[in-house]
């Protein structure tokens, strides 16, 4: 775990320079684009923890419990913030995860644990999101049920899964591919991210194609 921290820092920072996460925290996020955000996890956890779930793989026996699945979560969350907004390049940089991952169940199911480590991470920032999230769509958390899947603190089941992880891959070989592979999970979610901000001001969260409103009057159709 300590070189999953060091080793994909360089990735997390790529991702972490995409405005998305700002805008959600700042309120700025159009909710359409965070239901699409949604429906992308929706995708990408539902692939993911079906091949880590079916594998034989002992490594990925000892460390996915079923209690980690967050995809009902997602479920329920998207059914409650209106409608999609999805971008051609959000869906296609989507796809190519799905893709990936598909490929390492065939072929390294054990590098698996790369991808799951970059999504239980998330929990741990999503402690900050769900009530930024909560402000801006005045939703309540029962809509917001994907970031409060390890109740108030996500801590606790964070260690379990570092425990697990570290005793399930104790060799360098194991170790290099899971790290390589939680690399290149942010990065294929990095394309996903700068997909889903397409089209927007990121100062404003304004869609770029919408209308100014009048600075001359409080009509926003510009009549006084």
């Amino acid at each position: 775990m300590s070189r999953l921290r060091t080793e994909t820092r360089p990735a997390h920072d790529r991702i972490e320079s995409v405005p998305f996460s700002m805008m959600m925290q700042e309120g700025k996020l159009p909710q359409s684009r965070f239901a699409a955000q949604m429906a992308c996890w929706l995708t990408v956890h539902s692939q993911l923890e079906d091949a880590i779930a079916a594998s034989e793989t002992p490594a990925c026996n000892v460390v996915w419990q079923s209690a980690m699945a967050r995809t009902s979560h997602l479920r329920h969350d998207l059914a409650c913030h209106g409608d999609v907004d999805m971008t051609a390049s959000a869906a296609t940089a989507t796809m190519g995860v799905v893709t990936w991952i598909a490929t390492l169940a065939d072929q390294d199911p054990e590098a698996l644990l790369g991808p799951l480590y970059v999504l239980e991470g998330s929990k741990l920032g999503g402690t900050i999101l769900r009530k930024c999230l909560d402000e801006a769509y005045q939703c309540g958390p029962e809509a917001l049920s994907y970031f409060w899947a390890s109740g108030t603190s996500p801590m606790p089941d964070f260690k379990a899964f570092k425990e697990r992880m570290e005793s399930a891959l104790p060799t360098k070989e194991q170790q290099d591919r899971v790290v390589a592979a939680a690399s290149e999970m942010f990065d294929r979610l990095t394309d996903v991210l700068s997909g889903l901000i397409e089209g927007l001001d990121t100062e404003t969260g304004r869609f770029l194609d919408e209308p100014a409103a009048s600075s001359k009057g409080g009509c926003p159709l510009g009549f006084g």
